[in-house]
């Protein structure tokens, strides 16, 4: 088992889907995620393997940090994923964790997340929100009938070094030729609005749905440029920031969080005390939150995403 004070290397888990890209997986592979850290991600240890939340629930504080155990106790408390799209994902909309417990139980989460775009094709577009001259009743009517559809959405241009809060209750899809960072709760509850007629035999999930959609919601802009407005997007679920790797960073979770810092762009250092690990792009550590401090170096035009608890 890895000691709190150093970090821990979760392995990346590759996800086949009918809709991926080429970005992730080898020569006829569909992989449309690579899943980098979340509850269920497998770390190697001197007694085996662990999961990151077997982890948390036997490190508690030391991994996760006083707002994770004030937030959800002894779990892991966050996802981050890579997700590259060939063709459309389903149009979806997530619980917020009030409707996750009423439907499944009181440990239910549900799902507020965010999209940091590091590359699109330039036709790639994202759904980010109902269509404006599609008002709630028409809108709910034709979720109601399976006919919802291009027509019903918003779709805006899927734009490299974007960044986009997807709050639960928001109607959404991302489009074909995105490549996209995603951090969310630790929360896989996805309600399919529709598959775009594709036959998948996915099941369409109208019900919980209708339940789940808060129609005036749409996607929030937080980030242009690889720079997130303000240095950091920040909920109450989860905080993300783009450090600028011109100069080494210093970091100092300080018992607060753990720190999920996932190199996009370039190799990175991570260094802290006894301890340097070399991240490859799309490479992925877990700093525990019982870590005074450690500093990420790398190329001026790097890019790393670091996600924690606020």
């Amino acid at each position: 088992m890895p000691q709190p004070s150093y970090p821990i290397r979760p392995a990346p888990a590759p996800s086949v889907r009918p809709w991926a890209g080429t970005r992730l997986g080898g020569a006829g592979e569909q992989v449309g995620e690579l899943w980098l850290a979340g509850p269920g991600s497998v770390v190697a240890t001197d007694t085996g393997d662990r999961t990151l939340d077997d982890m948390a629930a036997e490190l508690g504080e030391a991994l996760v940090g006083s707002s994770g155990m004030t937030l959800l106790g002894p779990r892991f408390p966050l996802i981050v994923k890579l997700i590259d799209a060939g063709d459309w994902l389903s149009l979806q909309v997530h619980p917020d964790d009030a409707l996750a417990r009423d439907l499944y139980g009181p440990d239910a989460l549900g799902k507020t997340e965010a999209w940091f775009v590091i590359d699109a094709d330039p036709a790639g577009q994202l759904v980010t929100g109902p269509a404006d001259d599609v008002g709630e009743e028409a809108l709910r009517d034709a979720i109601a009938a399976g006919t919802a559809s291009h027509r019903q959405c918003h779709h805006q241009p899927a734009v490299p070094g974007e960044t986009l809060l997807i709050r639960a209750g928001t109607m959404h899809a991302i489009g074909p030729g995105a490549f996209v960072y995603e951090i969310e709760q630790p929360s896989d509850l996805t309600f399919r609005i529709s598959d775009w007629g594709r036959p998948t035999g996915r099941t369409l999930h109208v019900a919980e749905a209708l339940r789940a959609l808060r129609p005036a919601l749409r996607a929030e802009p937080a980030g242009s440029g690889f720079r997130l407005y303000g240095g950091a997007l920040e909920v109450s679920e989860f905080r993300l920031e783009l450090p600028d790797l011109a100069a080494p960073v210093d970091r100092h979770p300080g018992g607060r969080s753990c720190e999920i810092v996932t190199a996009i762009q370039g190799t990175l250092r991570v260094t802290g005390d006894g301890w340097s690990e070399t991240l490859a792009p799309y490479e992925t550590l877990v700093v525990p939150a019982a870590v005074d401090a450690y500093e990420v170096a790398g190329p001026a035009d790097g890019i790393a995403c670091v996600g924690r608890l606020p």
